[in-house]
């Protein structure tokens, strides 16, 4: 058995460059071989500069490659599914780029496509990998903060160009629910070990997407979730999670060498964590589950759970109403 995963990466998206191939080259399991871009031009240049070996001018032309065992999908969130069931019918395993799609048939879509043709299919969030996100849900499990009634995850920063980003165009998908919202919703489903029920919500709709929006969330038990997102607003990436006997804060979620401030009535301490590159762990893990023939960690089903909730958020943004959230 091969000893490295070989990567095509679907897209010269700045995720795929900036993070992903960065990621390839410090993991031992794996190697991009492979971009692809609609543009011949543009694949030529990315893979120069970042040494890689083909280059196509389509995406199709690198799923006919038999060279490639699997494939990175960092294209606009309307695209996912269409490319990762080429991509599967093909027999590439998939790494596709968060949200894993725009609604929940779609990402049913996908996960059968994936199980028919024997191959994996996993949706790339990582910040659940770093451990301040490991280290609250295991406190949380543990009940060191009593029975959860509160969680808070926001997620805003800043777009300069709302005529030409993808994350501002209605028909990519775009918009800051789907865009920066998932990160929120994955996190709280994620350290509560718990899925939403229903769904209430408010937006700032500005050239056609959510720009802003707030919405709530009704886990079991009647603990709530407040989720924050916005492209309009300065950098906040926080968790906090707050239960009968304390709270537990995560001041950047993103951030791998981060603290975890918990408070447990009148006992306050602060964990400090160092932790690795958390898109090579992710590149790894998945080779890994590729190389040895393992289940992944987070299996499809939980990211077409994630879009649920996140569905259900939009439509109770669109009409005021309470929704239920439904897989």
């Amino acid at each position: 058995m091969a000893d490295i995963v070989r990567y095509g990466v679907l897209s010269t998206a700045q995720i795929a460059l900036n993070r992903h191939l960065p990621a390839a080259q410090a993991a031992a399991n794996s190697q991009v071989v492979a971009i692809a871009s609609r543009d011949q031009a543009k694949a030529d240049k990315s893979a120069g500069e970042h040494g890689i070996a083909k280059a196509y001018g389509s995406y199709q032309a690198l799923l006919h490659d038999p060279d490639i065992d699997a494939v990175i999908n960092p294209l606009p969130n309307s695209m996912h599914c269409e490319w990762s069931i080429k991509a599967a019918q093909a027999g590439k395993h998939i790494l596709c780029e968060k949200p894993l799609s725009v609604t929940v048939d779609e990402s049913r879509k996908m996960i059968d496509a994936a199980k028919h043709n024997g191959v994996l299919l996993v949706e790339a969030f990582t910040h659940r990998l770093n451990p301040q996100l490991q280290c609250a849900r295991r406190l949380v499990q543990q009940g060191e903060i009593g029975e959860v009634k509160l969680a808070r995850a926001e997620l805003t920063f800043s777009i300069r160009d709302w005529q030409g980003d993808v994350r501002a165009q209605a028909d990519l998908g775009g918009g800051a629910l789907l865009d920066a919202g998932c990160y929120c919703v994955s996190a709280v489903r994620f350290v509560l070990n718990a899925e939403p029920v229903a769904a209430q919500a408010f937006q700032h709709v500005r050239n056609g997407v959510d720009a802003t929006l707030s919405g709530l969330l009704r886990f079991p038990g009647d603990s709530v979730a407040h989720i924050v997102t916005g492209m309009e607003e300065p950098f906040r990436c926080v968790l906090e999670v707050v239960g009968s006997h304390g709270a537990i804060t995560v001041p950047n979620m993103f951030d791998e060498g981060a603290d975890v401030h918990i408070a447990i009535v009148n006992d306050e301490r602060v964990e400090r964590f160092s932790g690795p590159d958390r898109f090579q762990v992710q590149l790894e893990r998945f080779s890994d589950c590729i190389l040895q023939g393992k289940a992944p960690e987070f299996p499809p089903e939980d990211g077409l759970k994630n879009v649920a909730a996140l569905q259900a958020l939009k439509q109770a943004a669109d009409s005021g109403a309470l929704v239920e959230v439904k897989y």
